[in-house]
């Protein structure tokens, strides 16, 4: 029974962490992919940097931009600055990120040839991406490590037993 409740307790925290992980490949896969997309001169419609509050009440900065661009004659809108992106604590580069933007006569919008209204304005494996990998791979080395810990404890302990030897 033991056994059991800690398989499914310890499945939980294996599936949670190879969501992460998984959702860390798509979206370096999907960053990536979109630098080959074909490109269409857009404008920024808003822009803005939101503070926000972290579990711990930290501050966290998220740049929220909105832009329009046409390909084949449709006009479509944007909100993606780039797959995977996610508020963090640095300032410093969600302000630059936002002030670029903003002073932007025209941007150049990464769509996907194949869905037009799927864009995106940067691409690659930036820091949002790396974060998510360094986590994923930290939260399943814990689980595997507290996996490992649980066998151990829950084998049974009769060396010293058996090479105690008494007369």
């Amino acid at each position: 029974m033991k056994t059991m409740f800690f398989t499914v307790f310890i499945s939980i925290f294996y599936a949670i962490g190879l969501g992460i992980l998984g959702y860390s490949f798509w979206s370096a896969r999907r960053s990536s992919i979109a630098a080959d997309w074909p490109v269409a001169p857009g404008q920024i419609e808003f822009c803005s940097l939101e503070n926000k509050s972290d579990s711990d009440g930290g501050p966290t900065y998220e740049v929220k931009v909105q832009y329009k661009y046409k390909v084949g004659g449709s006009e479509f809108t944007g909100t993606r600055l780039a797959f995977g992106y996610a508020a963090s604590s640095g300032l410093e580069a969600h302000q630059q990120i936002c002030g670029k933007l903003r002073d932007s006569k025209s941007i150049d919008v990464h769509y996907d040839p194949s869905d037009p209204s799927n864009s995106t304005l940067s691409f690659g494996i930036h820091r949002s991406i790396q974060f998510m990998f360094a986590f994923a791979i930290t939260w399943l080395a814990f689980v595997v490590g507290f996996t490992v810990i649980w066998w151990v404890a829950s084998r049974s302990d009769d060396v010293l037993l058996r090479n105690l030897v008494v007369r």
